[in-house]
């Protein structure tokens, strides 16, 4: 009988499945309407949403994130996928999974979920060693391609709170992170291609041998199987729930996903946790676009990308308190994994319109809008034996991403229970303790002309220039990109240790900047090759500009470049050309002068000081083009705090940097 209402049911089209018709006044979560966008100022409009965002500050100015990549799948300790992998027969996973707990067809993913304990996790303690190791924002894991919830959720009854720890470890991540003044961030796993796609798909099947052969694994359960006793008389423990609200009504074409039911729940889910945790920032782990293919599936949130975030942005944007300026981080975007490839003027778009996200993987070159790296200490999910990164690979990690205008967000591999390993936290104090010593080379830095080598990595902040010199030599060191040919160099008047502030001998020269590091052993690093070879070097000139990216600039409609090699300050550039587009930052002074490069361009650019026009910059277009040249200066300010607006009045503008008086 069973099997003629499968077959019954896998005829009907898949978004008509309910796997919760039987159960009476229940929330069906498979046949919900379309989720309405909150109502404001975004769109769900590309052109409007990367016109409109700016990237936070309190992102932005971070660098350093702390991830706990924690839920049931911990609870095994071996390895990341393995609610996927143990319904695979033969695969490593699902040996150890037979071995240690029993047949899927027995002891599945649900009780994995259902014994999951978090008797050891102690977020308190866990957030205090987050903020020593430097970090500056946190994200908790919503839920991971299991498809289990790990808050109080409305839409998923498989959730922490109603199996497993009974606990809303969202909530409870949230009440934490914010008593430690750290923005809050949730990651959302469960994407429709990774779940439904991938993850659910390998379920409905049962081992092709062995004394199991034939018997089907447990996400062929209903809920009515949950009613029926067990041999020995006794009620399930999951009777009133159904199994495949977690693994999913069986279906076996998962690639195209976005046309499944599961994608819809998945924005409710999404949202409910938007509205309930209020965070700060939102993690995908999946592509903005719709064009990369994994394991035969059709990867991607395509059409679904920007009515996320701008539900995410609008509801944001009203809140009576906490961030009303938001990030949303998605992979994909451009690049090695470049998700746009059937639309390619898509990228720039998309780039400006939310954070994009670079798994394992730094940007090459130096990136003209901000972006995230996500790094783990361990494996994602806890194995046991494997190892971990040292305190000099994160180090390496934080300044190559910092250097190239990004972030990098951590995850200290937690064990099932929810402590961590007495390695991992020393990791945490070591690096924690180098950044402190140099946090003026990382916290609100931007890049420089050239991010650097693997010898030395380049940043910028407030007039100066570091640099960091990794596993310094005995003899004269040389730094090409600070020599007296550099186009955002000036006359270097002093190089200091940042470790201790003493002078360092140097010689600057057409050649480059020549200097010697003495030896010294860093105090309170138990990691000997970042306390002896990773040094940071605090660099005085007198060409102290502000450019066009640093800290408190605001752009409605400005693009960005980056990496020409014209001779721009900073070799990037902000421009404009759309008619209304507005630039815009306070500053402290008396005389100001707008830097760009002129002889390419051809528009007209409004000068707004205070509120109060004050001039217009006209660009014209020429056969010779001329970086870093003086196109307006305003001499009739007093002393003090003042803003100054550049808007877009006629044609193409552009900015290059300020010099301020």
């Amino acid at each position: 009988m069973k099997k003629i209402l499968l077959i019954l049911c896998l005829s009907l089209p898949i978004g008509s499945i309910s796997a919760q018709e039987s159960k009476p006044g229940a929330l069906d979560i498979w046949n919900l309407p379309p989720l309405p966008i909150e109502q404001g100022d975004y769109t769900t409009a590309w052109d409007n949403l990367s016109r409109r965002y700016n990237v936070p500050a309190w992102w932005r100015e971070a660098k350093l994130g702390a991830w706990s990549h924690w839920d049931p799948q911990s609870m095994a300790e071996d390895g990341d996928w393995y609610a996927r992998s143990i319904y695979m027969e033969g695969h490593p996973q699902a040996r150890y999974h037979r071995e240690h707990f029993g047949h899927p067809s027995e002891y599945g993913y649900k009780e994995l979920c259902r014994d999951w304990k978090t008797d050891r996790w102690n977020p308190d303690e866990l957030m205090q060693l987050y903020r020593k190791m430097g970090a500056r924002y946190f994200l908790a894991m919503g839920n991971h391609h299991d498809n289990f919830d790990c808050w109080d959720s409305k839409y998923q009854p498989w959730n922490a709170v109603n199996v497993g720890p009974h606990q809303d470890i969202v909530g409870i991540w949230a009440e934490t992170a914010r008593r430690y003044d750290m923005p809050f961030g949730i990651g959302f796993h469960n994407t429709p291609a990774r779940t439904w796609g991938q993850f659910m798909t390998v379920r409905y099947t049962s081992d092709k041998e062995g004394d199991k052969k034939g018997v089907p694994y447990d996400a062929m359960l209903t809920l009515e199987d949950g009613y029926q006793p067990n041999a020995d008389g006794t009620e399930k423990w999951w009777k009133g729930l159904d199994p495949q609200d977690l693994y999913g009504p069986v279906h076996h074409n998962g690639r195209n996903s976005l046309d499944s039911p599961f994608a819809n729940q998945f924005m409710w889910r999404v949202d409910d946790a938007i509205r309930r945790y209020q965070p700060d920032m939102i993690y995908f782990d999946d592509h903005a676009g719709d064009s990369q293919e994994d394991l035969g599936i059709n990867m991607g949130l395509g059409r679904l990308t920007p009515q996320i975030i701008a539900n995410f942005y609008n509801i944001a944007s009203k809140r009576e308190t906490g961030n009303r300026e938001v990030v949303a981080t998605f992979k994909g975007v451009g690049g090695r994994y470049n998700s746009f490839q059937r639309n390619p003027e898509m990228v720039n778009i998309v780039d400006r319109s939310l954070v994009k996200s670079t798994e394992l993987y730094t940007e090459d070159d130096i990136m003209a809008f901000p972006f995230q790296t996500e790094v783990s200490l361990q494996e994602w999910h806890y194995q046991q034996g494997a190892r971990y990164r040292s305190a000099s690979e994160i180090v390496t990690r934080l300044m190559q991403n910092v250097s190239r205008n990004g972030c990098l967000l951590l995850n200290i591999t937690q064990h099932g229970r929810g402590d961590i390993d007495p390695e991992a936290r020393q990791i945490c104090l070591d690096f924690g303790r180098w950044i402190e010593i140099n946090s003026e080379a990382i916290y609100s830095a931007r890049p420089f002309d050239v991010w650097g080598n693997d010898h030395v990595i380049y940043t910028r902040r407030g007039g100066y220039i570091y640099a960091t010199i990794l596993h310094p030599a005995t003899d004269d060191i040389v730094l090409q990109p600070l020599s007296t040919q550099f186009p955002s160099v000036g006359k270097i008047r002093k190089v200091e240790m940042l470790e201790d502030g003493q002078s360092i001998p140097f010689k600057q020269s057409a050649e480059g900047l020549t200097i010697q590091i003495r030896t010294s052993v860093t105090q309170g690093i138990t990691n000997q090759e970042l306390a002896q070879g990773f040094k940071v070097l605090r660099i005085t000139h007198d060409k102290a500009w502000f450019n066009d990216d640093d800290p408190g600039v605001r752009t409605y409609g400005w693009n960005r470049t980056t990496g020409k090699g014209e001779g721009d300050f900073n070799n990037d550039l902000s421009f404009s050309d759309q008619v209304g587009d507005r630039w815009s930052v306070p500053f402290s002074g008396k005389r100001i002068s707008i830097i760009a490069p002129t002889g390419e361009y051809e528009g007209r650019m409004q000068v707004v000081t205070d509120g109060k026009v004050c001039g217009e910059v006209t660009f014209h277009k020429d056969t010779e083009r001329k970086a870093q040249q003086v196109v307006f200066t305003s001499n009739k300010l007093k002393k003090g705090k003042h803003t100054i607006e550049l808007i877009n009045l006629e044609g193409t503008i552009a900015i290059d940097a300020l010099r301020i008086e």
